[in-house]
């Protein structure tokens, strides 16, 4: 008798569940709800709060009217919700639904990709509890739901990549994305490289799918310039953040926004800070500062077991980018567990990861993926549950 599979609907569903649960139980639930109040402005067509509570401090005061520094598409997404709901739904309970779906849409883009069901299943168990994804849908904060978006978005335009590659589709996915976090625009040459042969040689038809593709990016990336021009008079895109009054930024910005001397910052953030060790309870302390990649998400090192190929080439050339891009900037994402800013890339990262894993995990990759569970159980017990950090 053949062995029965599991219909793919019921694995869709049962990593959607699992996931829910436990983001669920494990999440605080964030006082920084910039998002539904914008959402709830949007719904009675505003561009702005109209009160400035004073938890919320990253807000622009324009005669009265207060502006989100953010890009707006978590509150697009959450405006049906607070008009159904009204202004209080919670931002966190939408964070844990989005952060949900993510993992479901990596798994099926690694099947679309001829990923073994247990190496697509182990590398989603490492995306969805073995990296800061967890604590980002946890909580859902403005900053976190912007990564959560972001991913949402970015998944599926990867997903669409590797299934029927709709070059108008892509481009829309990656520029909500980017209407979310700026910087996912820096993850283009993934796609650029991975269907290379839809723009390469250069004539007629690949001139009309770069232009199908960049027309679709082009679509937010004008919304956005008209967004910020509404609001501030200006269509760049940090105009928001350049807003902002002195008292308002972090007193560590020496360099300005996008500076070389800030890359130092974010090498030591994503590869060096480990937690405060010791010799009494609690024994070990998260930084919200930033954790480095490889402590809180040990199943990354599998990276470096990815054969070459052009999908290799592709995921690398996105990832290195949009580190570089990141690094410039002034701060570099505290406060945190992790560096969530990896999570901009980390979606190359984790198809490095299956493809390092390989069609049959061994007992290293079981144990690694274990690991990075605990690492980020632990993260979120502390955090979360017992308020225990340090800077």
């Amino acid at each position: 008798m053949k062995e029965k599979k599991l219909h793919p609907y019921f694995i869709y569903f049962l990593i959607f569940g699992i996931t829910f649960i436990i983001y669920f139980l494990t999440s605080k639930n964030t006082p920084y709800n910039y998002f539904v109040r914008l959402a709830d402005s949007f719904a009675n067509h505003r561009l702005y709060l109209l009160d400035n509570p004073p938890w919320l401090n990253e807000l622009i005061p324009i005669n009265g009217k207060y502006f989100v520094v953010y890009p707006p598409m978590p509150a697009i997404l959450l405006t049906p919700f607070v008009a159904i709901f009204g202004p209080n739904f919670s931002q966190t309970l939408f964070s844990i639904f989005l952060g949900s779906i993510n993992p479901v849409i990596l798994y099926d883009l690694l099947k679309k990709k001829n990923i073994t069901s247990k190496t697509a299943f182990l590398t989603t168990l490492f995306f969805a509890f073995g990296t800061d994804h967890w604590y980002l849908s946890s909580i859902g904060s403005v900053w976190y739901l912007a990564h959560i978006v972001a991913l949402f978005f970015l998944l599926l335009a990867i997903r669409e990549t590797f299934y029927k590659q709709r070059l108008f589709l892509i481009g829309l996915l990656l520029g909500a994305s980017f209407w979310s976090r700026s910087t996912i625009i820096f993850t283009l040459p993934f796609f650029l490289f991975y269907m290379k042969n839809k723009f390469l040689p250069v004539n007629r038809q690949s001139i009309y799918n770069i232009l199908r593709l960049f027309s679709g990016i082009g679509i937010f990336v004008g919304l956005d310039g008209v967004y910020n021009f509404l609001r501030f008079s200006s269509f760049n895109p940090i105009s928001p953040y350049q807003m902002m009054s002195p008292s308002q930024r972090n007193d560590t910005i020496k360099n300005g926004f996008l500076s070389l001397k800030n890359i130092p910052l974010h090498i030591d953030a994503m590869f060096l800070r480990l937690p405060q060790f010791q010799n009494s309870w609690p024994y070990l302390t998260p930084s919200l500062y930033s954790l480095a990649i490889w402590f809180t998400s040990p199943a990354v090192i599998l990276i470096f077991k990815a054969k070459k190929s052009l999908l290799v080439f592709a995921c690398w050339s996105a990832i290195i980018l949009t580190f570089f891009v990141i690094s410039l900037w002034m701060v570099v994402g505290y406060s945190q567990f992790g560096y969530r800013f990896a999570q901009d890339f980390m979606p190359f990262i984790v198809i490095l990861v299956a493809l390092g894993i390989g069609q049959k995990p061994k007992l290293i990759a079981y144990l690694l993926v274990f690991l990075s569970i605990i690492i980020n159980f632990w993260g979120i017990i502390m955090i979360n549950f017992l308020n225990i950090w340090t800077i």
